[in-house]
């Protein structure tokens, strides 16, 4: 007799499940009543032949015997948890605060970070708003993940990978500057109009500087830059969600590429090295690979152009399952290409590091040279402050 499969310890189970469950101990209970000399009880046959605990048996039998008898035996499945994500969003310049404050923890404050600590640590250092659960939240996607200690401790780790992707970064980075080619690094910010310093002096009355209550207008600003300073004519400032102009909507691929090859491409150097994080739209790729729904001949092809061993006489899932082995050796991202036709190499920043960055740097210059001279709020001032710092 083959083994009979566990259930998951913790997955819930369905009402479909519940239910078979429940048909079986009837079952069962009815042999067990015909066959008095079985050792074993009906809740014991069910849990051994399903998997299925004695415990989850037992709750689903006594969720049975709750409802009256005159009324049929129906079960609930239980409740989704919403997969919520942090309604307290951080920009780049925080994310570098919460990294750096994380890997000082030890030498700073003399203890392993805990999720409560590192709280009260942001929250007098930048005054970080969320509370606990959603600063695990923000720590979580910065790339961190809880590991267990040799002395049974829970502390603060990186994942392989990432660190991996930060070896790699820094490798070529090092090898760029031996060969003495220019770097540049590029990088986006926002800035919404209602941004101005949190404190000022109050005297309780209702006087002073007032915050508004929604966030206003965001202008979005992008710059590159590298030893020499910014790059001339780099600079691009457009209000967000406009609706005409050449820059309208959000920062997009199509902004974004508009702004490399109109304003950062003319005023680079020779064999230029562009830095550039892993935005979404840093990462269009070109030439997508098949995905399972493509059609078989388009799996050939992608197969056949890339010089991959395959037989036409494959089913689409063998060579959907070759396309998956290969595809990460063939991704060819929109802005490589275009920076590589002119001659330009791109170098993408490791996952959650906007220290390697030195343009995050200025971004916290700017808002706060901004913040502090906020005064009338609205975009023409906003664009006006950070163009002049």
């Amino acid at each position: 007799m083959a083994p009979v499969l566990k259930h998951g310890r913790g997955k819930p189970l369905t009402s479909q499940t519940k239910e078979v469950l429940y048909c079986l101990y009837k079952y069962f209970e009815n042999e067990c009543n015909n066959n008095p000399s079985s050792i074993m009880t009906p809740t014991q046959l069910v849990a051994k032949s399903t998997g299925i605990s004695i415990a989850s048996v037992r709750k689903v039998v006594s969720e049975s015997k709750c409802r009256p008898s005159d009324q049929e035996v129906t079960f609930k499945s239980p409740k989704k948890k919403p997969n919520r994500k942090p309604t307290i969003v951080i920009d780049n310049f925080d994310q570098q605060v919460i990294r750096r404050t994380i890997h000082d923890f030890h030498i700073t404050n003399k203890e392993i970070p805990t999720l409560k600590t590192l709280h009260a640590k942001l929250k007098e250092d930048i005054d970080y708003k969320g509370c606990v659960s959603t600063l695990r939240k923000h720590v979580m996607s910065l790339g961190f993940n809880w590991k267990q200690t040799e002395d049974n401790r829970k502390l603060l780790m990186e994942k392989h990978e990432i660190r991996y992707l930060r070896i790699n970064y820094l490798m070529k980075i090092a090898e760029y500057r031996e060969q003495r080619r220019p770097i540049v690094y590029t990088d986006e910010t926002y800035i919404h109009t209602s941004h101005t310093l949190s404190k000022s002096w109050s005297d309780g009355s209702t006087s002073g500087l007032k915050q508004h209550i929604s966030k206003g207008n965001r202008l979005i600003i992008v710059h590159a830059g590298g030893m020499d300073g910014f790059i001339p004519n780099a600079l691009l400032m457009f209000k967000a969600n406009q609706k005409s102009g050449d820059y309208h909507d959000n920062m997009n691929y199509d902004n974004y590429s508009r702004w490399i090859q109109t304003q950062l491409i003319p005023n680079l150097q020779p064999n230029s090295v562009v830095v550039v994080d892993n935005a979404p739209y840093h990462n269009s790729i070109q030439n997508p690979a098949p995905n399972s729904n493509s059609r078989k001949q388009q799996m050939i092809d992608w197969l056949t152009l890339r010089n991959i061993e395959h037989s036409s006489t494959l089913l689409k899932p063998q060579l959907y399952e070759l396309i998956l082995q290969n595809k990460a050796r063939f991704v060819e991202y929109k802005i490589d290409e275009i920076l590589r036709q002119h001659g330009h190499t791109v170098l993408r920043l490791p996952p959650y590091h906007p220290e390697f960055n030195p343009i995050e740097n200025i971004w916290g210059i700017v808002k706060t040279y901004v913040a502090k001279k906020n005064v009338a709020m609205n975009m023409k001032v906003i664009m006006s402050l950070a163009e002049e710092k």
